[in-house]
């Protein structure tokens, strides 16, 4: 139930219990009149009579009327308290009320907004897979994979949740409640570090994080590290990836798999392995495979945490000395442990999947080389 239901329902309740303590002040305000009157006409009777008894009964009846009344104006004064006391509540119910309704209609609005951006997506991607269902690909560059050389292998760690809209809203008693959807990117970045240290060569891998990555945020990367590996966590669709926009809203710049591609093929010294931790993303492997000889991608969707245990163990596996195939099973066998997929998913590979050039042989690919580093 919204809050602002909750509010109505306390409200009326408030208003039904005010209504009460309105009748009970007019039935003993009432009761108190009637009381007073017939005290005053006994004290008139026993000043009239002429016999000291008969004056004596009256007077103790005038009594009896008098406290009568007093009680009566004394459930009045305290149902006139109580009444006081739900004015106050309703008065602050109805501030509650109108705060309520506005932070639900800005909720409402955003989530309008976020499904406006959604839609308009869906249908940019759709006539774009349309536009490119009979296109062939494009030949990009075709890079070699060269004997690796023994030296730190350098990620480039690109992170990105465009979709992410946070609405703080605070309530008349000064709580503060965060509303919005995100990606725990960071946790995947901080999860895969540990991961790193816990490695036997650790030293041998270096790791650059570009968070709410932009597309000049990738260009400058390539250029800057001249990454052996280039990984992206966030939003994918059979596309693209949906990298932040450099004005910073919520709509995102979405970059299509071919131009990706384009762009990593752009350097002298372009990356042997693209991993995409992101839904749907080994759809862009065949562009891809254009370009890098390795992929590895999503072919369903898939959650955070099992996006966290995915690129914790698979970087942990290549910091020792493993072969990207093995590194990639040991990930999948820990998604396994852990219960993040059925065992169906891993052994048909469905979550994650790695793409190789026909000339590649992800077996035998070691990207961490410790010849000169003692065992």
């Amino acid at each position: 139930m919204a809050r602002s239901d909750t509010l109505r329902r306390e409200l009326a309740t408030l208003g039904d219990k005010k209504a009460g303590f309105a009748k009970v002040v007019g039935a003993q305000e009432k009761i108190a009149a009637g009381a007073r009157e017939a005290a005053r006409k006994k004290r008139d009777q026993a000043h009239r009579s002429n016999a000291a008894s008969s004056a004596r009964t009256a007077l103790a009846a005038a009594e009896r009327e008098e406290k009568k009344a007093a009680a009566a104006e004394a459930k009045a004064a305290k149902a006139r308290k109580d009444m006081a006391t739900a004015d106050k509540s309703i008065a602050a119910k109805t501030t509650s009320l109108r705060a309520a309704e506005a932070a639900e209609q800005k909720a409402a609005n955003s989530a309008r907004r976020r499904d406006d951006t959604r839609r308009r997506r869906d249908e940019i991607t759709h006539a774009r897979a349309v536009a490119t269902a009979s296109a062939p690909l494009p030949q990009i560059r075709y890079i070699e994979v060269r004997p690796p050389r023994p030296e730190p292998l350098r990620v480039l760690y690109l992170t990105a949740n465009p979709d992410a809209i946070e609405t703080t809203v605070t309530s008349p008693d000064g709580s503060v409640v965060e509303q919005g959807t995100w990606l725990r990117v960071d946790q995947e970045v901080r999860q895969v570090k540990q991961g790193l240290r816990g490695s036997k060569y650790r030293d041998l891998v270096v790791v650059e994080h570009a968070p709410a990555a932009t597309f000049n945020d990738l260009l400058d990367g390539l250029n800057d590290h001249r990454p052996h590996v280039v990984h992206f966590s966030g939003h994918a669709d059979t596309l693209g990836v949906w990298l932040e926009n450099e004005a910073g809203d919520s709509d995102g710049h979405d970059v299509e798999f071919t131009l990706l591609a384009r762009l990593l093929g752009a350097t002298d010294e372009p990356p042997r392995l693209v991993v995409l931790n992101a839904c749907e993303s080994i759809e862009g492997a065949d562009a891809l495979l254009q370009t890098v000889p390795l992929v590895i991608g999503m072919s369903d969707t898939i959650d955070d945490t099992a996006a966290i245990v995915f690129a914790r163990s698979f970087y942990a596996a290549l910091a020792s000395a493993q072969s990207v195939a093995t590194a990639l099973e040991q990930a999948k066998v820990q998604m396994l442990a852990t219960s993040m997929l059925d065992a169906d998913q891993v052994d048909n590979s469905a979550l994650p999947t790695l793409r190789a050039r026909d000339d590649v042989d992800p077996t035998t690919v070691v990207l961490v080389t410790p010849s000169d580093v003692a065992p």
